[in-house]
Order: C-alpha cells, then structure tokens, then sequence
C-alpha cells in the first residue's frame, strides 16, 4: 500500500526522531523538509546491499557538494543495534537514519513495495514515490550523471508523476 495521495512528508514522517551520522536525533519533518528523498532499505549484512551503498554515497556527495536538496533517510534491517551502529556510522553516506527501535521500521516497508533488500524509493515532499527503481537507475546512471538524475527526478517532484510511474533516463 503505497502512501495517500494526499499524505504530506510532515504527515508521513511526523514525529519522527531521526539519527545523523553521529547517532544524534534531528525531527524528520525540519531535517527532510523541501528535499527530494531517497528512502533506503539496506543492511550491513546484505551483500547486495553492501555492494549498492558505496554507489548512493557517491551519488549523494555529488548532489549536496553541488547545493541540491537532497537527502537519505536509511531503514535498516540489520538484526541488533550494534550491527545498526556499525554500518549506519562506519559504512553509509553523511544521511539520515531511523532509529533501530522504531516502529516504522516494520511498518513502511509495505507502505513503499520492499519485498527484499537493497531497495532505493525516491519520493517528493508529499511522501509520493516518483522513482521506483532508485537502486537500478542509481547504478546505471549515478556516477556520470548524478546532476541530470537529480533534475528529472527534481522535475517528477514537481509534476506529481503517478506513483507507479519510474523516471524515464534518456542515455
């Protein structure tokens, strides 16, 4: 069940206590306030994951060394806290994550379509998904175009594309 067309990101994330890469809480709603989001579901267990993570932290220190409004919100589903600690601190980008212990850990990854993991939803301000596919389209495209990515999903915020509908990326 995706999010209601009419859920803003305030409502979506509302009052929710996030953690920065120091493990120090931010309120979602300031933190992710007018940005295009990536919400990812990873752990540091996962392979896939462990192989798709150096490719997102690439793609998002390209984007904020370049002033875009974009960031990472991380959902973890590693197995204890001290395996969260260690990958969220030691291995992902400078984002944002959810706090082990949160109930929306279990709670949204139904609302966003995980079925497994790695999984990478880029979503606009209302909460609506304007990239399925933010894992394959990060992989292919990230490193070399990373600012035109960001612009066209940038544009399908603003556009209000159909929640199922994935960014088309010219090559």
């Amino acid at each position: 069940m995706l999010p209601k067309k009419t859920e803003k990101m305030a409502d979506l994330m509302k009052g929710i206590t996030l953690l920065n890469k120091e493990l120090e809480e931010v309120k979602a709603e300031e933190a992710l306030a007018g940005k295009v989001v990536a919400l990812y579901f990873s752990a540091g267990w996962c392979p896939p994951c462990k192989q798709f993570t150096p490719k997102l932290h690439r793609l998002y220190n390209a984007l904020r060394s370049n002033g875009k409004p974009f960031e990472v919100v991380f959902f973890t589903r590693d197995r204890s806290r001290a395996d969260f600690e260690e990958n969220f601190t030691e291995k992902h980008g400078d984002w944002l994550s959810v706090k082990f212990d949160d109930p929306i850990l279990t709670r949204y990854p139904p609302k966003f379509e995980v079925k497994s993991i790695p999984v990478c939803r880029i979503i606009n301000s209302a909460g609506k998904i304007v990239e399925m596919d933010g894992k394959t389209i990060i992989t292919e495209h990230g490193k070399e175009k990373a600012l035109e990515l960001f612009a066209k999903w940038e544009e399908a915020c603003k556009k209000s594309l159909p929640k199922n509908k994935n960014v088309q990326f010219s090559e």
